[in-house]
Formats: C-alpha cells, structure tokens, sequence
C-alpha cells in the first residue's frame, strides 16, 4: 500500500481537499457540455438575487400603548443588599499576664518612635550647628565665615 506524501503534509492543511477539486474540475471538463450544466443545476442551488438596500430609509414612528393596571410605582422591584455575615471575635477573659505583654509592646512601639525622632531632630540640630561653625562658602545667616 502506498501513502502519498501530502497525506502527512501540515504545510498546506487544505491540501486534501484543494487535491479533490482538483479531480473533480478536471472530471467535469472531460463531461460534455450538456451534461455538465444539468449535473451543475442539479447540484447547487438557485443564487437569490441580490437586493441593495434603499439609500433612503423609511422614517420612524414611535408608538404610544396603553398599560393597563399600573399605578405609576416603580417596575422593578427594588431587592435589598444581600447582607455579608461575617464571623464575630466573641472576647473572654484575657488573662493579666496577657494584658502586661500586650502593655509591653504598646510601649516598646512608642519608645521607639519617641526615639526615632528624637535621633532625627538631633542629628538636624547638629548638622546646623557643624554649618555655623565651620561654614565654607556661603555662611549661614549670623554666622561668620573662617
């Protein structure tokens, strides 16, 4: 059995069915004439005709209708918003041991703070007072230049 080289071949992968055509184009050009045309009718199906469409088109006409039973309230009826129902931390007894570490780390955290800008205003007030005394170029306002 032979296997033909485009069976396999995903270059092209209409290649199969371009090869049918091809077969079947060149048996209609073998048929005659009039039995190409009536296998053809027979075939495909009758085209519609094509009808363009009018450059102009037709106005539009907004139309009134009567509702019955509506008392002019609202259509939709208005939903509430669905309630997110999040589990609650219920609070015991803390213990005092628990109270004096949670104290302690309050503390710590303002101490450092408290620290933090202290250091900072320190290290301004020194760098103020290093351009005071040893001002280079231009001297600080009241200060004297060396």
């Amino acid at each position: 059995m032979e296997i033909k080289s485009t069976q396999f071949d995903m270059t092209n992968p209409f290649a199969p069915l371009q090869e049918r055509v091809n077969q079947v184009e060149t048996v209609l050009r073998q048929m005659p004439s009039a039995q190409r045309e009536q296998l053809l009718a027979e075939m495909l199906p009758p085209m519609p005709m094509h009808h363009p469409a009018p450059a102009i088109e037709p106005a539009v006409t907004m139309v009134t209708v009567k509702v019955e039973e509506w008392d002019g309230g609202p259509v939709v009826q208005q939903r509430y918003p669905t309630t997110a129902l999040r589990p609650r931390r219920i609070v015991g007894y803390i213990p005092w041991q628990w109270r004096w570490i949670v104290a302690g780390i309050r503390l710590t955290r303002m101490m450092r703070k408290s620290a933090k800008q202290q250091m900072k205003q320190f290290n301004k007030l020194q760098r103020q007072m290093i351009r005071r005394v040893l001002p280079r170029r231009n001297a600080m306002r009241g200060a004297r230049a060396r």
